[in-house]
């Protein structure tokens, strides 16, 4: 797949790359070693950020029940609308009680050819 799951906001490009000790398993959740300074902020491209987080097919509407473990999956959207019918589905959920639900937009990646799902 073509997907580069670093963060595109990233200032050192090497930042989330394996080194020494790469054999550890890797936790998102970890403190990052290297926080990024307020100068560092000043000098990211916001509007190359979010082309880079836009650049997908649609976005796709997840609710996560934690009780049960299962996810339902809404779409795909467009953004605006994607946001829309999270809001709405929010508002359900919190209304029936079900307010530990947990609702998120990601981004949909079409199919294209020759990729594969391994």
């Amino acid at each position: 797949m073509d997907h580069d799951p670093r963060c595109c906001a990233r200032t050192d490009p090497t930042a989330g790359e394996p080194g020494p000790g790469a054999d550890a398993p890797f936790d998102p959740a970890a403190p990052i070693d290297d926080p990024v300074t307020a100068e560092q902020v000043e000098n990211i491209d916001w509007i190359a950020v979010q082309t880079d987080l836009d650049r997908c097919d649609g976005y796709v509407v997840l609710a996560v029940d934690p009780q049960t473990g299962e996810v339902d999956a809404h779409g795909p959207y467009p953004g605006l609308d994607a946001l829309q019918t999270a809001d709405g589905l929010r508002r359900t959920l919190d209304r029936e009680g079900l307010d530990d639900v947990v609702v998120r937009v990601v981004r949909w990646h079409q199919q294209r050819g020759g990729d594969t799902a391994a």
